[in-house]
């Protein structure tokens, strides 16, 4: 890790308060960025993931509210900037990429129009400049004939020549973060694979950051530098690719290793999905989360929350691990 990270999230929690009780999105994110890594936010559907990317952006809809937590763009706490100078770094500084790209597209305003309104929106200039600049990009991103489909509309693009063009917006102020937010789903597995060599080759061609989101560990493998796994609301591990695919060591890593084809040079096994399901949000134990669910579980893992245990270069949060930590913990 680098001692001045591009971002850094610190014991972030974000709660929503409904009629029923509080839903605890998030409980305790903390994690680092460095400028022109890709990480991965990792785990199933409803463990808080895009809720910690909407943070970062400051975009946390009502009833939620960041309770507690400091996020650090450059060492500077961006809930310390005023709408204005916020709105100026979204776009700007930090792009998403949307799961549905049609949604994020305007269907009214021709696509070309749209990324072009992007660079003018944070850089100024006049709209021919910017247009000149959204044609490349498009060009770039591997739309082919940009300049004729620049005046088309988004419903007149295909799935994934509409999330190449929502990539490209995202690039048009080169910008040192791009939060990916499941930007593969509900795409064929050849244009999967295209998106991810796309996004790759912004990092190694502008240098820029991305965190990337999703629930497919598979795609994860293939992108990311690093990974961090979330469940229940809670970071329960985070390692390199290679160590965590490797040797996963929190239990519900291990399930969801457990539950996907085998990656590149792996051995065939048994497909098993994890047992049971996801705790209620309202309704979490009072220990460790996973536990319900977990096939290690002991007496001891009921009572208390895990803290999150350093080992090396790599965090869990889990109990059996307590004798290979560094002696930090949260």
């Amino acid at each position: 890790m680098s001692e001045n990270p591009l971002l850094e999230v610190k014991n972030l929690r974000v709660y929503f308060y409904l009629k029923d009780g509080v839903v605890k999105a998030v409980e305790g994110a903390s994690f680092k960025i460095n400028r022109g890594e890709i990480v991965g936010l990792a785990g199933e559907s409803g463990c808080g993931k895009s809720v910690t990317t909407q943070a970062i952006l400051r975009l946390v809809p009502p009833p939620g509210r960041v309770e507690e937590g400091d996020i650090l763009l450059d060492g500077n706490n961006i809930y310390d900037l005023s709408r204005e100078e916020m709105r100026n770094i979204r776009g700007s500084r930090i792009s998403i990429v949307f799961q549905n790209a049609l949604a994020a597209l305007n269907p009214v305003i021709p696509v070309g129009e749209q990324i072009a309104d992007v660079y003018r929106d944070h850089k100024g200039g006049r709209l021919k400049q910017a247009y000149g600049k959204a044609v490349d990009m498009m060009r770039r991103v591997g739309i082919a004939m940009a300049e004729q489909r620049s005046h088309q509309y988004a419903h007149e693009f295909s799935g994934g020549m509409q999330q190449r063009a929502v990539i490209a917006a995202s690039l048009m102020c080169n910008p040192d973060l791009i939060i990916a937010d499941e930007p593969t789903t509900a795409l064929d597995v050849t244009i999967q694979m295209q998106i991810l060599a796309l996004l790759k080759n912004a990092q190694e061609t502008y240098g820029t950051a991305i965190l990337y989101i999703s629930h497919d560990l598979a795609t994860v493998s293939r992108i990311c530098e690093r990974v961090i796994i979330m469940y229940a609301g809670e970071i329960v591990e985070s390692a390199c690719t290679e160590d965590l695919y490797g040797e996963p060591l929190h239990p519900y890593t291990q399930g969801l290793l457990n539950s996907i084809p085998p990656l590149e040079g792996g051995t065939a096994h048994f497909l098993k999905a994890i047992e049971g399901q996801p705790p209620k949000p309202t309704e979490y134990p009072s220990g460790c989360r996973f536990a319900p669910r977990c096939p290690f579980v002991v007496e001891r893992c009921r009572a208390a929350r895990p803290p999150l245990l350093t080992i090396g270069e790599r965090t869990v949060r889990c109990i059996r691990y307590e004798d290979r930590a560094n002696g930090n913990a949260d």
